[in-house]
């Protein structure tokens, strides 16, 4: 799989998981270039849209915290259970520094990212979870 490479068969695909419709709509024309972008509104959906056939491609995961149905966080603990190779970034502007502290000591969150974005950095972090990505693909069509 391509971060970069143009053919969406290629592309890195993300489900980003956000109950604010601009947010979805924003995230998806920024970075759909780059990656196949699947979204949903809340939590709740968020692990239909992972059991859909289209979910079974998703190599990353992008969530807000505060939502309704579910929490980022709750959604992250059922990918981790389910899915656990599906690399997990946590987008808020709640930052309580203790809940993200234990939820990236705990494992249950590659990557964290404060709300509002910075772009660039948003930019960076995708690139790093699309690379992780590509790495657990790697270690698991080598052990198979």
């Amino acid at each position: 799989m391509s971060i970069s490479n143009n053919d969406p068969s290629d592309k890195i695909v993300m489900l980003f998981v956000d109950d604010e419709a601009k947010s979805r709509k924003y995230f998806s024309r920024i970075f759909g270039r780059d990656y196949e972008i699947l979204v949903a509104e809340d939590g709740a959906e968020g692990v239909e849209m992972m059991n859909s056939e289209a979910g079974k491609e998703i190599s990353v995961i992008v969530t807000d915290q505060i939502m309704p149905k579910m929490t980022g966080l709750d959604l992250l603990k059922v990918v981790s259970e389910s899915r656990p190779k599906i690399v997990r970034v946590l987008s808020t502007a709640y930052t309580e520094s203790s809940l993200v502290e234990e939820a990236v000591s705990s494992g249950l969150i590659d990557y964290f990212i404060s709300k509002p974005w910075d772009i660039p950095k948003l930019e960076a972090t995708l690139k790093q979870a699309a690379m992780h990505s590509q790495h657990n693909n790697q270690v698991n069509s080598s052990v198979a």
